[in-house]
């Protein structure tokens, strides 16, 4: 019995052991993951340019790269010659070769360069005379320009306009209470009584005085009068007292 429960524990003890070992990494794989991390953290360049060497030219012949920013260059090799490729400044006297050693036929690799100065560099295959067979091209390196700063115009604050609340009616102004207005005393017009007519001046005739001349004329006048009347009476008269003779 005790022989059995020994076994069981070395057994218990070996399996513990073998965990243990499984959970800690080894070296190795400590390495593996640091290196991981650090690739993963570090980030590729801002630019890269692809070129295609052969016998005898460089493909792109121009490129064109920003200044101070670092160039990653991925060049083949499709000829049946070894090449390499190197760029060059020659006005100040500067030249870089990529590659350590010649690329064979066939063969891709990639190396960075960050270029320093503004200005037409060279690029070129320094193996042998091949440059001198047209192995080379140009590469325009410009100062990035500098974004001009937007001003954004600048807004005059308007003072905000308060809104009435619905909630809260708002009081109307009572009109203080005035003295009633006392009507005034209607006029009745009296009847106009109807005008009386007015007596018209019967106009008297006016006498005018006779003239003598006139005078003398109505004396006439009277006498004629008088003598007609008597004729008249002493006719009447005879026939009366014929009358009473017949």
């Amino acid at each position: 019995m005790t022989i059995v429960r020994n076994r069981w524990s070395h057994l218990a003890v070996f399996a513990i052991v073998g965990l243990l070992a499984l959970l800690v990494p080894s070296p190795a794989s400590a390495a593996r993951s640091r290196l991981g991390v650090e690739t993963r953290f570090q980030g590729a360049p801002d630019v890269t340019v692809t070129i295609t060497l052969t016998e005898f030219s460089i493909t792109p012949s121009s490129l064109s790269v920003p200044l101070g920013e670092p160039v990653t260059f991925i060049v083949t090799n499709t000829g049946g010659a070894q090449h390499n490729l190197e760029v060059e400044l020659e006005a100040q006297g500067i030249e870089q070769r990529l590659f350590d050693t010649n690329l064979m036929p066939g063969e891709t690799r990639q190396a960075t360069f960050t270029f320093t100065a503004p200005g037409q560099w060279i690029m070129y295959c320094p193996v042998g005379n091949h440059r001198a067979l047209g192995m080379q091209g140009t590469i325009s390196v410009a100062q990035a320009a500098t974004p001009t700063p937007t001003v954004a115009p600048t807004t005059t604050p308007q003072p905000a306009t308060p809104t009435p609340t619905a909630g809260t009616p708002t009081p109307s102004p009572t009109a203080a209470p005035g003295p009633s207005p006392t009507a005034a005393p209607t006029l009745v017009p009296s009847p106009t009584p109807p005008p009386r007519p007015s007596a018209t001046p019967t106009s008297r005739p006016q006498v005018v005085p006779a003239t003598g001349r006139a005078q003398r004329g109505s004396s006439t006048l009277v006498a004629l009068v008088g003598l007609a009347l008597l004729l008249a009476g002493g006719v009447t008269s005879a026939w009366a007292a014929r009358r009473r003779l017949s």
